[in-house]
């Protein structure tokens, strides 16, 4: 698979392969980025592998494992293992003890999140405080939510289908070469459509998860949708 070009140079490592997981690795790869992706699931580490720069079958808690591995020279470490909260705890602390600038992990609760900020993660996101914080965003500025910043240089955001781009494929929009940035989910109503195909069309009502430079993604959300003072965006 053929990587775009980008900025983006920074080294990821990845732990975990659910549904955020792979969706992460697939747009952070796609970008241009370097990405390292861990999990103990050998079907799941087969199928990443062809979207992601290495795929490794691990057992992350093993700090043997992660010294091998040169977690040390990553830029930023995200945990997305929210279930198991002993490996997650453990593999962030690692992360941390190892010197990675940026360290991000989930949380399963608010304990969960507190002793994550204790041992020094940098962010921390639970999945429903999130959703609950974004929905509100959405509903005073429907057009565009910021769902989370990775990095200085790199960030996702959520716009509902801007008018030009109703009732078109993605082969006709042609997004990372006209806009630079990625499509990584589309909600359309209760389906959540994950790494859209080039023959899928979008709909008025779709909301769509686009990963991108903050560059990008702000010239995109301006242009989308051409409510710049409203939005606050700078």
């Amino acid at each position: 698979m053929k990587k775009t070009v980008s900025h983006l140079h920074k080294q990821y490592v990845i732990f975990g392969l659910g549904r955020f997981g792979v969706s992460l690795t697939k747009s952070l790869y796609e970008y241009g980025a370097e990405v390292l992706v861990i999990d103990k699931d050998e079907e799941k580490v087969n199928d990443i592998s062809p979207y992601c720069t290495h795929a490794v079958c691990a057992d992350a808690t093993d700090e043997r494992n992660l010294e091998q591995l040169g977690i040390n020279n990553m830029d930023i470490a995200i945990v997305c293992i929210a279930s198991n909260i002993e490996a997650s705890i453990f593999i962030s602390l690692m992360c941390k003890q190892m010197n990675i600038p940026k360290v991000i992990a989930k949380a399963s609760d608010e304990r969960h999140k507190l002793v994550l900020e204790k041992i020094g993660v940098d962010s921390v996101v639970i999945p429903e405080e999130e959703m609950g914080e974004r929905l509100a965003a959405m509903l005073a500025k429907p057009n565009v939510v910021e769902i989370m910043t990775l990095a200085d240089s790199f960030r996702m955001i959520e716009i509902r289908t801007p008018k030009k781009w109703q009732d078109k494929t993605l082969v006709e929009l042609n997004l990372r070469n006209t806009e630079h940035v990625t499509l990584v989910v589309i909600k359309r109503n209760d389906e959540i459509i994950v790494s859209p195909g080039g023959d899928c069309t979008l709909l008025a009502d779709d909301l769509l998860v686009i990963a991108g430079s903050v560059e990008d993604t702000k010239r995109l959300s301006n242009k989308a949708t051409g409510l710049v003072t409203e939005l606050g965006i700078s």
